[in-house]
């Protein structure tokens, strides 16, 4: 008799438990989905770059603009929802590129 009394609280507990877990879980993936956001003007601005530097190897000046990039190198860009901005000075000196995510 005692054994039964003993394990009447272990369901309600472990769906405690797993309801905790559960929505441990999905908070989680909501802080992590934020910060990749968060960073991928970043990681398009990399790409951005390393197509610059790929382009000044293979060809020997850096790509007049973005375009040239999409259209050769293979790089796609989502106007709608990042601002670029690319400034070349001269084909031997590597552009200034900039990535801003557009606001809501």
């Amino acid at each position: 008799m005692e054994k039964k009394n003993a394990f009447r609280w272990v369901q309600p507990f472990m769906f405690i438990v797993l309801i905790l877990i559960v929505v441990y879980s999905i908070l989680t993936m909501n802080a992590v989905y934020s910060k990749n956001n968060d960073a991928q003007p970043g990681r398009i601005k990399e790409a951005i770059e390393r197509a610059c530097v790929q382009c000044y190897a293979l060809e020997g000046s850096y790509p007049p603009d973005l375009e040239y990039l999409k259209d050769h190198y293979g790089i796609m860009l989502d106007h709608d929802r990042y601002y670029y901005y690319y400034e070349i000075f001269a084909s031997n000196v590597m552009p200034v590129v900039e990535v801003y995510e557009k606001g809501n």
